[in-house]
């Protein structure tokens, strides 16, 4: 049996099980935007309801046109899906077969070894360095003949650091297999690496709605790829797999970039004031989230305390590699950050 995908808690099961009102608890588990959507994404689903009788245009071009606008790349290398780990699911079974190699580095994003292994392929996983950066090295002396791919989240969940250019076009130079750069989180960092496209056919960049844009519970991804790639993935997408008011909504967001810099503008604010105050060993993030050790407590003593509180955080001890005093705590609100530094600074005086 592949493993499990480990999702953050719910505010309604937190609710549920703790007693607690749905309407006090702050939720910062999830990497979700604070603001929740643009505004021009609800207007769009307002006004687009009624087509929810009528399925989607085929291809997307609308959407593929406007991400293309967006990121500067040709929309004839875009793929959308039913958010980004549709996209590299529906990947694996294009590129895996039985016993095939996916190096992953750890700790790092836990789907892709879910897919990986529902696909029928092979882990491998190489550690971080101890400041948590890829060791390319490590890398390539573990390439085989059976890598067909390797994961880099960039930046990374949970550690939230990124890959710089020089290393992953050294990962890139070293190896046929498809290296994929997951990009969910780059909109809160300050470069993308999506033009490595243009001149490597052995890379794919995901990206998501989910995260900068407050889209994700719309489920909206898009994948970078070479075109043969891109025609490849569409023969195999199921139809119609991204639904009518995702699609008019990712339009409008992309037309709203006022909106992604006013979130922009307040995960950097934040995560400043965090990394400043917060009573925790904290480490250098280019994410909407916070990466912390909390020893000598355990993880899930610091995340049962604050939840108790009405608070939720992510206890990362389900993350391969990370330890069990490692948590991610996402960026808030500026009265949701300082209600959490007031509830863990109660913690830590009455816990030593």
């Amino acid at each position: 049996m592949p493993s499990t995908y480990v999702p953050g808690r719910s505010a309604e099961e937190v609710a549920r099980v703790y007693g607690i009102n749905p309407e006090a608890i702050i939720k910062l588990g999830s990497n979700e935007n604070a603001l929740g959507p643009s505004p021009k994404a609800i207007e769009a689903i307002k006004k687009h309801i009624q087509d929810i009788s009528i399925y989607p245009s085929p291809g997307y071009t609308d959407l593929k046109d406007a991400i293309a606008g967006y990121i500067g790349a040709a929309a004839e290398h875009i793929v959308v899906g039913n958010g980004s780990d549709d996209l590299l699911n529906t990947l694996l079974r294009y590129i895996i077969e039985r016993n095939d190699e996916a190096i992953i580095t750890i700790p790092t994003y836990s789907y892709y070894e879910t897919i990986v292994e529902a696909a029928r392929g092979k882990c491998v996983f190489v550690n971080r360095t101890p400041s948590f950066s890829i060791d390319v090295e490590q890398i390539v002396a573990a390439i085989t003949k059976k890598t067909k791919l390797i994961f880099v989240c960039s930046p990374n969940n949970p550690t939230g650091n990124s890959i710089d250019r020089e290393t992953l076009e050294h990962l890139l130079q070293s190896t046929n297999a498809l290296v994929v750069l997951d990009e969910a989180y780059v909109e809160f960092a300050s470069e993308s690496l999506v033009e490595f496209t243009n001149h490597f056919d052995n890379l794919l960049v995901s990206r998501t709605f989910s995260k900068a844009f407050g889209l994700a519970g719309l489920r909206l991804g898009y994948a970078v790829l070479n075109e043969d790639l891109a025609r490849s993935y569409n023969r195999l997408m199921l139809a119609f797999s991204v639904n009518q008011l995702a699609v008019n909504a990712g339009i409008a967001v992309l037309s709203d970039l006022s909106f992604l810099h006013e979130t922009v503008a307040m995960v950097e604010q934040g995560r400043t004031y965090l990394r400043e105050h917060l009573p925790l060993k904290t480490y250098p993030t280019d994410a909407n989230f916070i990466f912390a050790d909390v020893a000598p407590h355990t993880s899930y003593e610091v995340a049962e305390y604050l939840v108790r509180q009405g608070i939720i955080i992510r206890n990362c001890e389900t993350f391969r590699g990370c330890s069990h005093s490692h948590v991610r705590i996402t960026v808030g609100k500026p009265w949701q950050n300082a209600k959490l530094l007031e509830v863990l600074d109660t913690f830590v005086r009455t816990e030593r």
